[in-house]
């Protein structure tokens, strides 16, 4: 789970005669593996996101996507685009240009035959606003995302 992909590798440098490890990029998902075959996490995610209001915008189904595009074959892999529209408007009530950062994706992928449900963590993406109006929202809806995730 934490630490399998290449944005979590660490590099070492040399300070003063001592070895530092650094994170190259810190954490910006939220990642679950569940007990559950993709299919059916994909639709748990669903039911949870419909309890908490957030609707699915978009859905792209990226292994299918690679396959037809350029024949690469990976294990089951879709991006849900979700959205609540309260916490939108209000975002984009304090930013008009906050939009940039809608939808929230969540996916849910198979890797080594094991199922995954991650959320994106909105308070990283908004952090780069140096806006705490949008911070504060932000917090408000990656609570509710993780709960999402957690309930898978």
């Amino acid at each position: 789970m934490k630490g399998e992909c290449k944005a979590h590798e660490k590099k070492i440098k040399h300070v003063h005669g001592m070895s530092v490890v650094e994170d190259l990029e810190s954490e910006y998902t939220y990642v679950k593996e569940v007990e559950l075959h993709f299919e059916d996490a994909v639709e748990r995610v669903k039911e949870e996101l419909k309890k908490e209001s957030f609707g699915v915008l978009s859905e792209i189904r990226v292994d299918k996507l690679f396959k037809e595009k350029i024949s690469l074959e990976i294990e089951p892999y879709i991006i849900l685009g979700v959205c609540n529209p309260n916490y939108s408007s209000q975002l984009i009530s304090i930013d008009v240009n906050s939009g940039a950062f809608l939808p929230c994706n969540i996916l849910v992928y198979v890797k080594d035959k094991k199922t995954y449900v991650s959320a994106m963590l909105p308070t990283k993406a908004m952090k780069i606003t140096g806006n705490e109006e949008l911070l504060k929202v932000s917090e408000q809806v990656e609570r509710i995302l993780k709960n999402v995730v957690d309930k898978v």
